[in-house]
């Protein structure tokens, strides 16, 4: 661990939903998703980083709505140890329809639906991520936050 690398990421992601599908992301070679959206850059908003990464990513405007929740996670892979803040947001896409995949405009990423239920058979992640959109599905009063991080004080 001395020697491992490690990297802070502050990140805006977008839940869109449509007719119990969730659009999700996955980077090609991976074995999850995520939910589209990204890194917040210095001197932006996380309702403008969520807007520019969705621009970016899917080539659509988008309308940044209530704020969901936060999810803190931590993964390893070789050699870097990754710490991540993931802030939640209601998306709504204008040109939106569930029975066809959006087009990516990263060659290294491609979006598709799934259905709500079936979030953990498409390893979602961060996987905390899946419990707060339930929770904000059925209308439980949020904002909501959730951790993979055990607490370690009394």
């Amino acid at each position: 661990m001395e020697n491992q690398n490690q990297k802070y990421h502050v990140l805006a992601r977008g839940v869109i939903i449509s007719e119990g599908n969730i659009l999700v992301a996955h980077c090609k070679g991976m074995d999850n998703t995520f939910l589209p959206g990204g890194h917040v850059e210095f001197r932006e908003g996380m309702r403008t980083t969520l807007s520019r990464e969705i621009k970016e990513e899917l080539g659509q405007d988008c309308i940044v709505q209530e704020y969901i929740g936060c999810v803190e996670a931590d993964f390893e892979v070789p050699n870097t140890y990754h710490q991540e803040i993931n802030h939640l947001f209601r998306v709504a896409l204008p040109k939106i329809n569930h029975d066809l995949n959006p087009e990516s405009k990263e060659n290294h990423l491609e979006f598709y639906w799934i259905r709500i239920n079936k979030m953990e058979q498409h390893n979602l992640q961060p996987y905390p991520v899946r419990d707060i959109i339930v929770r904000y599905l059925n209308k439980e009063v949020g904002p909501f936050w959730k951790s993979t991080f055990k607490d370690h004080f009394e």
